[in-house]
């Protein structure tokens, strides 16, 4: 196999990244926008002490998700980790998904004890709260729209803690199948909403705060990270390990369905829109959305990943087909033009080279391979050594940026990034957050 091309400046980078975080008070106090920020109103803080996307927990994986972590690394996850559950200890929290509260810290002791072998009591402990946070927490199908689709999707809802069961499934099988059974329940049928048949998986809240004037009557999420190709990434795990519920595979085929139905084919290949609004719904497919931004959470190649799955999990060739398909508009327009403005996992070059390179391994496409490594030195030309944590994210009303540290959209995640392209790895423990294995 090609060693990939960039891999010792990658490798480099990385560690110079990951020294950069190694000590937890120091990360946390210097999580800021740079400079004069009295100008800026920020949503939600720029740290929060127990987001895997943000706080002690995300970070802890820049010393347990890497590939070769050795005893310093180890001694520098514990450091944060202790923080998390001391924070968890102190505070009493809603019930949450996986990335935030303690189902955050559960995954980032998951992947410590992955690491190390250790964290045994810790992770049993957590084990329980997540038992405890299905039994007590598991939403209902309902017969109309859901008031949010966090119930669900993955950063929030029941697919994130569905994958962390998954992968503690000795432990806690019984609630893994209570999930997978909602999931299945979910695929099934449709409800009434406004004069029109739609899908279970509809919800009145809209995909992000303030566009709710635009959404009254809610919209249907078709992204990895908030939508529907979340649930039919963990059913297609689940399946490919042999944990199967009544109706699972077709719930899988429903879901896939679901999404080949809102296809849209470009010049390239086909696409996906973000979200549907009732209008669009009621109009059917056939009108091309504008482009979007490729990305891990909406559209391809997040969606083109839960496919590839799917037809993994259920040995559907034309699905795979689908996945790689939707891929090709990445090899015949430029990336100049794909309005990526970061090097981070979520929305941003680090992570359109982690996802490419995830689903290349079951594709073998040598352009695919090449695309990689342009990913990989856009990533890098985004590395600056005078900046706090080596990367800055994007924010609007400050163009300098932010010196954040976080997983989804900071230096840790890009620093991961880079370092399983450095090692040709596309099987990663920290990944498991993002239902890509």
């Amino acid at each position: 196999m090609t060693a990939p091309r960039y891999a010792d400046e990658a490798r480099d980078v990385a560690a110079r990244v990951f020294d950069r975080l190694a000590d937890p008070e120091a990360t946390a106090a210097d999580t800021a926008v740079p400079g004069d920020s009295s100008h800026i109103r920020l949503g939600e803080p720029l740290w929060q002490d127990l987001a895997l996307s943000s706080g002690y927990p995300g970070v802890s994986l820049a010393f347990t998700g890497r590939g070769t972590p050795g005893p310093a690394d180890a001694a520098r996850a514990h450091a944060y980790l202790v923080r998390a559950m001391r924070a968890t200890a102190a505070t009493a929290h809603a019930p949450g998904g996986i990335y935030n509260g303690p189902g955050a810290v559960a995954f980032a002791v998951l992947v410590a004890h992955r690491a190390t072998g250790g964290y045994r009591s810790a992770l049993g402990r957590l084990d329980e709260h997540q038992r405890r946070l299905v039994r007590r927490a598991l939403p209902e199908v309902r017969d109309a729209p859901m008031p949010t689709n966090g119930e669900f999707e993955v950063v929030r809802g029941m697919s994130g803690v569905g994958r962390y069961l998954l992968a503690r499934r000795e432990q806690c099988e019984e609630e893994l199948r209570l999930v997978l059974t909602y999931l299945t329940r979910m695929a099934y049928g449709e409800i009434r909403h406004r004069g029109q048949r739609v899908p279970r998986w509809w919800t009145w809240a809209a995909p992000k705060l303030g566009q709710e004037v635009e959404m009254p009557d809610g919209h249907l999420n078709l992204g990895l990270s908030h939508g529907v190709a979340g649930p039919l990434a963990l059913l297609s795990l689940a399946w490919r390990q042999g944990v199967v519920v009544d109706g699972q595979r077709e719930a899988i085929e429903r879901l896939v369905d679901l999404l080949k139905r809102w296809t849209y084919e470009s010049e390239g290949g086909p696409l996906w829109p973000p979200h549907l609004t009732l209008e669009s719904w009621a109009a059917g497919p056939g009108i091309p959305s504008p482009r979007q931004r490729p990305s891990w959470c909406y559209g391809a190649p997040g969606i083109s990943r839960s496919l590839q799955l799917a037809g993994l999990a259920l040995d559907r060739a034309e699905w795979r087909g689908l996945a790689h398909r939707s891929l090709l508009p990445f090899l015949t327009t430029d990336p100049d033009c794909w309005s990526i403005d970061n090097p981070h996992v979520c929305h941003g070059w680090g992570g359109m080279m982690h996802l490419l390179a995830v689903l290349n391994e079951s594709i073998g496409d040598k352009r695919l391979t090449d695309l990689v490594d342009d990913m990989a030195a856009r990533t890098l030309a985004h590395f600056r050594p005078e900046y706090r944590f080596g990367f800055r994210a994007p924010l609007t009303g400050a163009p300098q940026g932010t010196d954040v540290p976080a997983f989804l959209e900071g230096a840790t995640g890009t620093a991961l990034a880079l370092d399983a392209y450095a090692e040709g790895r596309t099987t990663t423990d920290w990944d498991m957050a993002l239902l890509l294995a």
